[in-house]
């Protein structure tokens, strides 16, 4: 379903299974069906292709099988569900056992298809070059800007991506502290947010901060100036402070909150 959708459907069908009772589904359903304790069916690494149509001769798969294709899809396709999933609904020796399985079994080959993806990526140009070493589970990227150089790198769990990502910076000329610390800040978010590729978060982050340098203010909810997942820019402008947010920002501060001020200088919106 999601194997060809862009950003905006994933984050809705997303959203959607999260509070539909998917959580629940793979607690009581999937999770006894995988093998935990076992290496799965065939070489023991879950498969991240799409399933393809059995044939006349075609053995039926097992159930087994089954869970282990649905558990690495929902890994590789919406890993901000699956991290939801695993960080909150499971219980302690599930989750220990849920590691070790996606550490041993899926993180190998999720690993695999970014740093193929990164590989088969066409260039940004020498302004933003992104590399990854599977053995080191890391994504390295650099950007520079008329002087402003910063080299990031992504360092991934063991677990990934049930765990969330490290972000440092290695190397930076012409990026302040509190400039590298308030971008630290927007690529974690985005990284924990987003279903979609460590490449796809990196070149998120990358249109951000050419953002900043053509003078474009973040919005002041998720500290962006791409949304996420709309990929808007921050438009709507309160009328007393003149601060610029997100539609979709806006629209959840209105929702979570039950207020309809603005989230700043709580002037009633209008």
């Amino acid at each position: 379903l999601l194997a060809h959708a862009r950003p905006t459907a994933a984050a809705r069908v997303s959203a959607g299974w999260k509070h539909s009772g998917l959580p629940g589904f793979l607690n009581e359903t999937l999770l006894p069906l995988l093998p935990l304790a076992r290496p799965p069916p065939g070489s023991g690494a879950a498969s991240l292709a799409a399933p393809t149509s059995l044939g006349e001769s075609d053995p039926p798969p097992g159930a087994a099988e089954v869970a282990v294709a649905v558990f690495a899809a929902l890994l590789s396709r919406v890993p901000a569900l699956a991290r939801h999933w695993y960080t909150s609904e499971l219980s302690r020796a599930a989750h220990a056992a849920v590691a070790r399985y996606t550490e041993l079994h899926v993180t190998p080959a999720l690993l695999r298809r970014e740093a193929e993806a990164i590989s088969a990526a066409p260039s940004s140009g020498d302004d933003f070059v992104v590399k990854a070493s599977i053995g080191a589970r890391s994504v390295t990227a650099t950007y520079s800007y008329e002087g402003t150089y910063m080299q990031i790198v992504l360092r991934l769990d063991r677990a990934h991506p049930l765990r969330a990502v490290e972000v440092e910076c290695t190397q930076r000329a012409g990026v302040s502290d509190a400039r590298w610390r308030k971008w630290q800040r927007t690529i974690s978010t985005m990284l924990l947010a987003q279903n979609g590729s460590l490449r796809d978060a990196l070149a998120l982050f990358k249109e951000n901060v050419d953002r900043v340098f053509e003078g474009v203010e973040e919005c002041p909810i998720c500290y962006a100036i791409v949304h996420g997942t709309t990929r808007q820019l921050p438009k709507l402008s309160c009328r007393t402070c003149h601060n610029k947010f997100h539609a979709a920002c806006l629209y959840k501060w209105f929702s979570s909150s039950q207020k309809s001020s603005c989230p700043l200088c709580q002037t009633a919106w209008g």
